[in-house]
């Protein structure tokens, strides 16, 4: 696939530089070695974690003494070079899932001068996680869940985000939502509550917060009756009757049954009034049904479309243009994964007629043509 190359030259004369490879929100590691080593620049490279997104990206630092790299998502070290800098430290998971920076350092509070339009703030009130699900690395990175930094620190906008993997798990879990409530924040837990451990305190606590949205996870079909029974608790507390207050990601990976697991947990959704929140796996994007999980995923993500849109009327106008992938991406919704061969075959023959049908044009027929 081609990629395309990207060279940032430095703007001011800083003598440290912070590199923020992937975020679309503030980097909280950043933000606190702006606060150590202020003032630096920023260069935000906008590397994205989707391979049909990819792109090269090299960061010139030519008259810079220190420079800090920070990347999320596993791809990203081979889309990024750092040029003409003799000390570059590399962090983030995309580097390593051990590294952290100093502690002295992780306890200043973040500085949000290298992200001037800010009107959110990030944060974490506990890190790590007591499970160990195959798909994250939480808890290699983070290892067991434990307080993290102080919700004063970590608020400094009206809105706040907090970004905790599992909150809800720890002991403590019932002062921090009283804090919260106490506080009035205007707050989101943005990776999602564990809805498997609530309780009724929990949910009473969690309903006199002032949270934008409940997010949860619907991640394996094995817990069904447990997150059928926990999320009617919250309702009990939280939800509107038969409204739409609260969202579930729905984990999908290709070694997934799409018809009885993948779109049984989305259909969950609906007849448990939530919104699905479709989250990809990267090895679907070496799936031959990838354009379908984007089409699912599309239509799960987009909110009012979801709602109000069945799922053939939503690809027919998404894929107009594209007939096969329209009669595809509707036959795998209803009636699960397809043979690949089948559908090369439709594409060979709707490519061999677009070539009869234009050796049929005449010499006249080209003369006709306005251009």
């Amino acid at each position: 696939m081609a990629t395309r190359e990207l060279t940032i030259q430095p703007t001011r004369e800083n003598k440290s530089r912070v590199v923020d490879a992937v975020s679309t929100i503030p980097n909280i590691a950043l933000m606190k070695l702006n606060a150590c080593y202020k003032p630096v620049d920023i260069v935000r490279c906008g590397i994205s974690y989707y391979t049909n997104r990819y792109k090269d990206v090299i960061v010139d630092a030519a008259g810079y003494d220190k420079v800090f790299v920070s990347a999320v998502f596993f791809p990203t070290p081979d889309q990024l070079k750092v040029t003409n800098c003799g000390d570059i430290e590399y962090g983030g998971s995309a580097y390593s899932i051990t590294k952290s920076i100093p502690d002295e350092i992780a306890k200043l509070k973040s500085d949000y001068s290298i992200y001037p339009d800010a009107d959110t703030s990030y944060g974490f009130i506990t890190r790590g996680c007591f499970r160990n699900c195959p798909f994250c690395i939480v808890r290699q990175k983070e290892g067991n869940i434990h307080l993290d930094e102080p919700i004063v620190n970590i608020a400094q906008h009206d809105k706040v985000k907090f970004l905790d993997n599992n909150i809800l798990g720890h002991p403590q879990v019932e002062q921090i939502l009283q804090e919260l409530a106490d506080r009035k924040l205007r707050c989101q837990f943005n990776q999602g509550l564990d809805v498997r451990i609530l309780t009724d305190r929990k949910a009473e606590l969690l309903s006199k917060i002032r949270c934008n949205e409940y997010i949860f996870a619907f991640d394996q079909l094995s817990d069904e009756k447990l997150v059928t029974e926990k999320f009617n608790l919250f309702k009990k507390y939280v939800c509107s009757e038969n409204h739409y207050d609260s969202s579930f990601f729905i984990y999908c990976h290709p070694d997934m049954d799409i018809l009885d697991d993948v779109l049984y947990r989305v259909k969950w959704c609906r007849e448990n009034y939530a919104l699905p929140y479709l989250m990809l796996d990267i090895a679907c994007w070496e799936s031959p049904d990838i354009e379908f999980y984007l089409d699912l995923k599309s239509w799960c993500n987009w909110r009012q479309n979801w709602i109000s849109i069945p799922f053939e009327k939503f690809i027919e106008n998404k894929c107009f243009s594209n007939k096969i992938r329209q009669q595809r991406s509707i036959a795998t919704y209803n009636e699960g994964k397809q043979n690949p061969a089948k559908w090369l075959k439709k594409i060979a023959a709707k490519n061999m007629q677009v070539v009869l049908d234009a050796e049929q044009l005449t010499t006249d027929d080209f003369e006709d043509l306005i251009i």
